[in-house]
C-alpha cells in the first residue's frame, strides 16, 4: 500500500519479535549467580577443611609449582642435587600454629610497638596489629597455651629468669610482660627444647621443623635477640625453609624470608605438653585459666 503501512506485512513481523525469548535475562541473571557462587566456594572452601588436609594440599601445590619452576640443571651444567627429605609428619598442635602464622600474613598484620592495656587471661592486642612476639603468642594459643598466663606466673614467682633491669619498672604488668621479647626469650630458654641453630646448609636447614621458634640476633640488646618467628613447611629450591614474622621496618606480617636471612640465635622445639609439664614442675601452685 502506497502512503501507509502494509498489513500483510505485520504478523510476519510480530512473529520475528516473538521469537527472542522472554526468559532469556533470567537466565543471565541466573547464569552469573552461579558464578558468583562457584567463586566464593573456590575461594573460601579452605577454611571449611580440616588444618590438616589444608596443609597436605598446600605442600602438594607447593611441590607441584617447584617442579615445574626449578630448572633441571644447574647452571654450572651439573644436576641439581636432591634436597633431603622435610618436613617430617606434623602432629595437630604444630599443624594449628602454622595454619595461625598464615592467618597472620594473610590478614595484612601490622607492626606496632605501642603498649595495649589487655584483660587477663587470654587478653590480646587488637588482631590486626603486632609485634613478632604478638605473632608467636597468638599461635602458641592454638595448642592451649596461654604465653600470657605462664609468663606472668613464673615472672612472679621467678624473676631472675627475666631480665628485670632492662625496664625502668620492675613491677610485673600482665599487659606486657609477655609481649617483651626478652622475656620470651627468658621463658623459651627455661621451657621449651633447645635445638640447633645451623643453617648454611638444607642438611642443617632440615633440623628447622615447621612450627618451631626461632630467635635472630638482629635488633637485639644487652645479648637478648631482637626478632622472634615461626618456621614454615615451606621451603626454597636451596632447602632453607621459610618464615613467618614481622620484621620491624617492613612493617607487617611476612612469609617470604628464610630462615637464615638473619644471624640466628636461638631455635627452640614447639612441643606444647612437655612445655605445660615443665612449667607446672617448676610452678606446682600455679592455677591456669582455659580458654
Amino acid at each position: 500500500m502506497i502512503g501507509g503501512r502494509d498489513r500483510l506485512l505485520e504478523p510476519r513481523l510480530r512473529r520475528r519479535r516473538g521469537r527472542f525469548p522472554r526468559f532469556t535475562p533470567a537466565l543471565l541473571v541466573l547464569a552469573g549467580l552461579g558464578g558468583v557462587v562457584a567463586l566464593w566456594v573456590w575461594a573460601f572452601s579452605p577454611i571449611f577443611i580440616e588444618p590438616q588436609e589444608f596443609h597436605a594440599r598446600q605442600r602438594r601445590f607447593d611441590r607441584a609449582v617447584r617442579e615445574v619452576l626449578q630448572p633441571s640443571v644447574s647452571h654450572s651444567g651439573g644436576a641439581i642435587p636432591d634436597l633431603p627429605a622435610w618436613p617430617p609428619a606434623l602432629g595437630d598442635d604444630r599443624v594449628r600454629v602454622l595454619a595461625c602464622a598464615e592467618a597472620q600474613v594473610a590478614r595484612g598484620v601490622r607492626f606496632t610497638s605501642s603498649y595495649h592495656p589487655l584483660s587477663y587471661p587470654w587478653g590480646d592486642v587488637p588482631d590486626h596489629l603486632g609485634t613478632s612476639v604478638d605473632v608467636v603468642v597468638r599461635c602458641l594459643r592454638a595448642t592451649g597455651l596461654d604465653l600470657q598466663q605462664l609468663v606472668h606466673i613464673d615472672r612472679v614467682a621467678h624473676p631472675k629468669h627475666y631480665p628485670l633491669s632492662l625496664w625502668s619498672s620492675r613491677r610485673p604488668d600482665k599487659s606486657i610482660d609477655h609481649r617483651r621479647l626478652p622475656n620470651l626469650y627468658a621463658f623459651a630458654k627455661q621451657y621449651l627444647t633447645a635445638a640447633k641453630t645451623e643453617v648454611d646448609t638444607a642438611e642443617q636447614a632440615s633440623d628447622f621443623i615447621p612450627g618451631d621458634l626461632v630467635f635472630w640476633s638482629v635488633g637485639g640488646t644487652h645479648g637478648y635477640p631482637g626478632l622472634a618467628g615461626l618456621v614454615t613447611d615451606r621451603r626454597g629450591p636451596d632447602g632453607i625453609p621459610w618464615v613467618v614474622t614481622i620484621f620491624p621496618d617492613e612493617k607487617k606480617a611476612t612469609l617470604f624470608h628464610r630462615v637464615n636471612d638473619w644471624p640466628v640465635q636461638a631455635h627452640f622445639r614447639l612441643e606444647a605438653d612437655l612445655i605445660l609439664e615443665r612449667f607446672l614442675e617448676s610452678n606446682p601452685g600455679a592455677v591456669l585459666t582455659p580458654r
